[in-house]
């Protein structure tokens, strides 16, 4: 009987909208990119439309730079948490061997550019605003000592555009995009285009594999090159351009605000024209003409407009500029927050327009951003800054910099001896007295620790409490020697009003 059932007429089923042939959306048939070839050219002319759009236009330009001063500002700086009870290590042993690593750290920060021009915070806002502006960045570690540098490991910054595909392995069905993986999907070497130099200068996809350098993703267990970029579909092998969703609303409104910048100045300069029903002897002195044949054209240019006078059986036909239309502030608002919206960002935060938000909008419209923001620098911190922090720490033990416990092996230590917290720019407040007592109370009732709220004003806990420690100390001192001299002064001024009150009741 139950298996009668089971076997039994297939029901109907709810049809969907969506997925039908009918109403508004019949003609609606997306393109999808069946060849490899067509989805890189896709995503480079993508990337370089968002090139453009960053150098010329100033909200792609004003967001870009949002994202950028806000998720690692003037760079994410570590501080090193040492999982001390994993490795059975006293407090003070850890303390110490942490302040020797964030030193080693920051020694290594000033020389860590391969062209010797940038320093790491640099770095890292260069990286960001390549993953804005084209969904990826490209960083290769060099091991290359030179003297005075304290370390080897270098980073040498790489345009994304030179990873790509040599023209002669364009059939081959495991290089995507210049990526070349497993059969499984795993990259395993990058194809970066390197040609020598030349006064011919062609694209990056038409030279062959001989002008290219093939990078290994791994060489044991380091990294053979930071190729970073935030996945938003399954199997992808490059970024596409955090401003691809908004390039059309970028673009357009660009345009459309200088197209009405022109309209206003040729509306402000528009030139007067007056007709003649004489002949030119009868102009006014200075008036100049072209020369032509028939129907010379007769002007006085005054600047920024100028004054035309017309040929016989010519009149002026009187034109009126209505531009702006009533509404056009209203559509430029509407155009700005459809693009912002496409990145993740509140229309304030691209248009620097504060006029038309209260503490509580303003508020709701920072949190907000900040959710973005905090997905870039988890996302950077993560797979960039960690992995050079353990690179770097692995070359301080090799060199002899750093020295561990007695017993203590590196490789096994790693997980626990690296750990690190990575501080960033403050978030800022709206009304600081009421951000500063709703910390206040979350540290009181443990919801909040110390080292979250200062880090969240950009600063480092150690530091904080180690200077806060030697600014007491100072004011006691100070202190000290200030009351001997207070009472000094005191017993001065007691001994003058005496003198004084008793100087009175002699005279009395």
């Amino acid at each position: 009987m139950a298996n009668a059932i089971l076997q039994g007429r297939k029901l109907p089923s709810t049809s969907y909208e969506a997925g039908s042939n009918r109403g508004s959306i019949a003609g609606y048939f997306p393109v999808r990119t069946y060849s490899k070839e067509w989805e890189e050219n896709e995503r480079l002319l993508s990337s370089i439309r968002a090139d453009d759009l960053v150098a010329n236009d100033w909200a792609a330009k004003s967001a870009t730079n949002a994202i950028v001063t806000n998720s690692v500002g003037t760079g994410l700086t570590p501080q090193s948490a040492i999982a001390y009870q994993e490795l059975d290590m006293s407090p003070e042993e850890a303390n110490a061997l942490q302040s020797k690593m964030e030193w080693l750290w920051y020694e290594w920060t000033e020389e860590c550019h391969y062209r010797n021009s940038l320093s790491f915070d640099s770095l890292q806002a260069l990286a960001v605003r390549s993953l804005v502006r084209n969904g990826e960045f490209l960083h290769l570690p060099v091991m290359e000592f030179r003297p005075g540098n304290k370390f080897a490991l270098k980073l040498q910054d790489i345009k994304p555009h030179r990873l790509c595909t040599p023209c002669d392995k364009k059939t081959n069905p495991l290089i995507h995009d210049g990526v070349e993986i497993t059969e499984t999907g795993i990259p395993t070497h990058y194809w970066i285009c390197s040609p020598r130099p030349s006064n011919i200068i062609l694209t990056e996809q038409n030279y062959s594999s001989s002008e290219f350098r093939k990078i290994p993703a791994k060489i044991g267990h380091r990294r053979g090159i930071f190729h970073i970029f935030i996945p938003d579909e399954e199997e992808k092998y490059r970024g596409i351009s955090d401003l691809s969703a908004g390039i059309k609303f970028f673009k357009h409104f660009n345009d459309a605000i200088d197209y009405e910048l022109v309209a206003q100045i040729i509306a402000a300069s528009f030139p007067v024209f007056i007709s003649l029903e004489k002949n030119k002897q009868e102009l006014p002195y200075g008036v100049g003409f072209e020369k032509k044949e028939e129907n010379p054209r007769y002007f006085q240019e005054i600047n920024p407009g100028s004054i035309m006078y017309g040929n016989e059986g010519e009149k002026p036909e009187i034109l009126e500029s209505k531009r702006p239309s009533q509404n056009f502030l209203s559509f430029c608002e509407l155009v700005l927050r459809s693009a912002s919206a496409s990145l993740g960002l509140p229309y304030e935060e691209v248009s620097k327009d504060f006029s038309k938000t209260m503490y509580s909008s303003a508020r709701a419209a920072m949190i907000g951003a900040w959710r973005i923001y905090g997905i870039y620098r988890e996302f950077f911190r993560r797979h960039y800054c960690q992995p050079l922090w353990n690179m770097v720490m692995e070359e301080a033990y090799l060199r002899g910099y750093l020295n561990l416990p007695a017993g203590m092996d590196f490789y096994k230590a790693l997980p626990f001896l690296c750990n690190c917290r990575w501080i960033g720019p403050a978030r800022g407040y709206i009304d600081p007295l009421k951000e500063v007592q709703a910390n206040i109370l979350a540290i009181d009732h443990d919801i909040m620790t110390m080292s979250d709220s200062i880090a969240e004003r950009g600063s480092d806990f150690d530091e904080t409490i180690n200077q806060r420690e030697y600014e007491e100390r100072r004011m006691q001192k100070l202190r000290s020697l200030r009351n001997p001299v207070q009472d000094k002064k005191q017993t001065n001024l007691q001994d003058t009003i005496k003198s004084e009150n008793s100087e009175e009741e002699h005279d009395k």
